[in-house]
């Protein structure tokens, strides 16, 4: 198919909170106009879209000439005529239970690239069974989870599989991400946890796979007998010397990590183990941190399936959609991820992922904004896979080196047991 390409990047659903991020990151390392790519911002409004134009001040060039697209979740045509004439849209418009699978279609149907923020796991799955097989026949990557959810696990367990691989001739069998963070959330986040439960609940014979570990794993490898770990109370890990607890996103990005494993043909190993986990320093005060999680999820899950409390939390407590931590909390959020692997009990391999920012936010606007890049800039040292994938099966280590100048460093640091 021969496309009139336009822009190379588009930015869908720029006007959200983290979509302005983005575009905010956008500005400040490329600038409006660079010699690497064109981009511009879309999103249903134009009046919001144009205000938010307006409200950049930079030198040179101008706002003004930050093009606006305009396109809606429920108009297929006007997201037909966005995708079309760009090579990669940037989504960071959720729920994506509610707004991701026309634009999923739209984007397979045009030949064109797609990066999104999600963490919910039916999306996916709903994003796998529709339109993989298209994806793949029409040479486009559409990638899941290029935020917090999942890169840093996902780069992360790749380079510490490619080290144990060429040190020791096979990969590590068990892998564990111990995560620390300091952060804000926002109400697109909880709108998106309310939108899963939902899903869920009207949808309950699809319980079983989407609980199952390995639910985004192809359909031909659904089927895994390896138990997989998945912590549920508050613990002392010896081997680290930490109180670990859960930690909230690990149900999607362990099944991502799987997912990956599974596209790049069992790389990790047929009984690969991946597990994560929050990590608090030993002593009282990080003993209790760790029970002010557990309780507090544990109030999340509840008021879920509780009308009442979830009423409560979401008008006293929970930020509305589109609201989202202030300037100040991202600036003094970070995350620090302990990506440990053995093999065989005797031999140990270690990668650090380090973050400077809000992990949620400022941070997850230059993973994914990096990851589109990667794909746009950097065709030559990504895989030359298609279809419905993860950030490891589609960019690679490629997207570590991208952000190691931007606040975000991996690092490799092996240990013998």
């Amino acid at each position: 198919m021969d496309k009139k390409i336009k822009y190379d990047l588009v930015v869908y659903g720029a006007t959200g909170f983290t979509g302005r991020l983005v575009v905010d990151y956008i500005i400040r390392e490329y600038g409006i106009i660079n010699k690497e790519f064109t981009w511009a911002i879309a999103g249903r409004n134009k009046d919001t879209l144009t205000n938010l134009r307006n409200s950049y001040k930079v030198s040179g060039f101008k706002s003004k000439d930050i093009p606006i697209i305009i396109a809606d979740s429920y108009n297929s045509k006007s997201l037909d005529q966005m995708t079309s004439i760009c090579n990669i849209v940037i989504t960071t418009a959720g729920p994506y239970l509610k707004y991701g699978l026309p634009l999923v279609e739209s984007c397979v149907k045009n030949n064109t690239h797609y990066c999104d923020l999600t963490g919910e796991v039916p999306f996916i799955r709903e994003s796998i069974d529709l339109y993989d097989s298209l994806a793949k026949k029409n040479k486009c990557k559409i990638i899941h989870s290029c935020g917090f959810d999942s890169i840093p696990s996902d780069i992360g367990v790749l380079l510490l599989q490619l080290e144990s691989i060429e040190k020791d001739g096979k990969p590590c069998d068990l892998v564990q991400l111990y995560s620390s963070m300091k952060g804000g959330f926002s109400g697109g986040t909880i709108e998106s946890m309310i939108q899963i439960s939902a899903y869920i609940n009207s949808n309950p014979h699809l319980r079983p796979i989407l609980n199952s570990p390995y639910s985004l794993n192809p359909k031909e490898k659904l089927l895994n007998n390896t138990h997989q770990k998945n912590l549920k109370k508050v613990k002392w890990n010896e081997d680290v010397q930490c109180w670990t607890s859960p930690f909230i996103m690990s149900g999607v990005n362990t099944r991502i990590v799987r997912r990956t494993n599974a596209l790049l043909n069992s790389q990790y190993g047929d009984n690969f183990k991946y597990s994560e986990v929050s990590s608090f320093r030993k002593g009282l005060k990080g003993f209790l941190k760790a029970w002010i999680l557990l309780m507090g999820l544990a109030i999340i899950q509840l008021s879920l399936s509780f009308a009442p409390l979830l009423f409560i939390l979401k008008t006293f407590y929970f930020p509305k959609p589109g609201q989202g931590p202030s300037k100040e909390i991202q600036e003094k959020g970070f995350f620090k991820m302990k990506i440990i692997g053995t093999m065989d009990n005797h031999k140990e391999h270690r990668v650090t992922v380090l973050g400077d920012s809000d992990p949620g936010y400022s941070a997850t606007a230059k993973m994914i904004t990096e990851s589109a890049l990667s794909v746009l800039l950097n065709k030559d040292k990504i895989p030359n896979n298609f279809g419905i994938l993860t950030p490891a099966s589609a960019i690679g280590i490629i997207l570590a080196d991208r952000l190691s100048d931007k606040g975000i460093k991996f690092s490799i640091d092996d240990q013998k047991k």
